[in-house]
């Protein structure tokens, strides 16, 4: 029990003079005691899956917009960058520069092995070469740009590990054979991430020329903890985004994995617009030469007082003493349908000149007689209605006196059937008609659909009109 009490302060102290050591070489910047302030990860940031690495990996028997070196070799679930053997040394570099001036990078490893020594370690880069095989970590010295290194190794042989630091190299300074003691060191943590149970997360962020370093070691990304942080860096665009790991030399290697690359943009511009459907540029263009004039105007406004005065029309007949006969409706929607007709041609011409897709007249044309049938149609269908209640009233007269009052109770009873459902369809066609004189103004092509259910509703009032007053003579005949 008293080596464990005496064994903690060395422990502490031996932490303390490897960083001291910065101190007594002149510099500042390389924190005495770890952060352990959350490091949120960027508000205003978009997600680049061509600069990312996610599982599964490979596609084609390859990774798409990025390569893989040296010994490195990719599994299902993650990219085994250096295996445990000594001296060997992989990296997976992007394979185009970053185009962000502002950054955000995400990644997860794991590094394990059976001694707490596993030397080197790995590293990320943000370098103006990529993919060029080197003694730093697998990747090249004498590099331009920042590289983060999680370090295993114990130059000092003070246990001082395991470790995150950063460096930047303007392409001349050689990597330093102490560099928790270096004056290129800008920052560092110790953090236990070695044979984590999970892959250790570490944020690397790039900001408003801030450079800010976090890792979580055993919550998966979810509290990321400050490692290190750095003001007035400079990390230019055209750089390339890439990992690498190097085993010991001597002695035990570790394997590096490499589980998750992820890259976003912070503050991304905005989009100016969305991308256009096919075609629609030009019928944009399209519909910006049809421009409707005053008299255009007052076309469209003549065509919906026709509607008006026959829809007026239609109610002075239905709720007048006179009946209209088949050929006098037919004679009615006969004019009627010429105005319209005269009208849309109008429109026509009028939208013709102005250059706007319309509807060619062959199909107009189709249209009318299709309309004529269905008036025909109509009409034959009256005259066999006026028929069959003729016949009706003549057979209620032949009838004996007795028998009589039982057939006008029966006839009053369907004409009261009748009643009802011609009022239902009244409510219809009225209620559709509104509809369709809403649209009209919009579109000329509905101009065909109100008039044929302003053609149905003179017919069913007409016949309705007719066949009631024509049943309450014979009823009196026989009161």
């Amino acid at each position: 029990m008293k080596a464990v009490v005496f064994l903690i302060p060395a422990v502490l102290l031996s932490t303390a003079m490897a960083w001291g050591r910065e101190g007594r070489e002149g510099r500042e910047s390389i924190p005495t005691k770890a952060s352990y302030d959350l490091h949120q990860p960027a508000p205003n940031r978009r997600y680049d899956y061509k600069q990312s690495l996610k599982k599964p990996f490979m596609y084609n028997g390859a990774i798409p917009f990025w390569g893989h070196h040296g010994n490195s070799f990719v599994a299902t679930d993650f990219i085994r960058l250096n295996p445990s053997v000594p001296g060997l040394k992989g990296s997976a570099w992007r394979s185009k520069p970053n185009e962000y001036k502002e950054w955000e990078v995400e990644f997860s490893f794991k590094a394990f092995g059976q001694s707490h020594i596993g030397g080197r370690g790995l590293a990320f880069w943000y370098t103006q070469e990529h993919a060029i095989e080197g003694p730093v970590f697998g990747s090249k010295d004498q590099w331009k740009g920042l590289g983060v290194f999680m370090d295993t190794s114990d130059p000092a042989n003070q246990r001082s590990n395991s470790v995150i630091y950063g460096i930047m190299n303007d392409g001349t300074k050689t990597f330093p054979s102490n560099p928790t003691a270096n004056t290129n060191n800008f920052g560092g943590c110790l953090r236990d991430y070695k044979n984590s149970p999970s892959p250790v997360v570490v944020r690397v962020s790039f900001i408003g020329g801030t450079l800010k370093v976090s890792a979580d070691t055993h919550s998966k990304g979810r509290k990321m903890v400050n490692c290190f942080e750095q003001k007035n860096v400079d990390l230019p665009t055209g750089y390339y985004f890439g990992v690498s790991a190097q085993g010991a030399l001597v002695g035990t290697a570790d394997d590096h994995d490499l589980y998750t690359f992820e890259v976003y943009e912070v503050n991304p511009p905005p989009k100016e617009k969305a991308p256009m459907r096919p075609h629609e540029e030009e019928m944009i263009k399209k519909g910006r030469k049809v421009k409707i004039d005053e008299k255009d105007k007052e076309t469209f406004e003549e065509v919906q007082k026709i509607v008006e005065q026959q829809e007026a029309r239609l109610r002075e007949d239905s709720d007048g003493a006179n009946t209209l006969t088949a050929e006098q409706i037919a004679q009615t929607v006969g004019d009627t349908q010429h105005r319209i007709i005269e009208s849309l041609n109008t429109i026509h011409n009028k939208l013709e000149s102005l250059g706007a897709p319309v509807q060619p007249l062959e199909s107009t044309s189709q249209s009318i007689d299709e309309i004529n049938t269905k008036i025909n149609s109509l009409v034959a269908s009256l005259h066999a209605m006026e028929k069959v209640v003729q016949g009706l009233v003549e057979h209620i007269k032949k009838q004996d006196s007795n028998k009589a009052p039982d057939i006008v109770r029966l006839v009053k009873e369907e004409i009261r059937t009748l009643n009802s459902k011609m009022e239902d369809m009244d409510s219809r066609q009225a209620s559709q008609h509104r509809l369709t004189q809403h649209r009209l103004v919009k579109s000329t092509s509905w101009i065909s659909y109100v008039v044929f259910l302003i053609l149905i509703q003179i017919m069913a009032v007409s016949v309705y009109t007719w066949y009631k007053k024509k049943m309450s003579i014979n009823e009196k005949k026989f009161m």
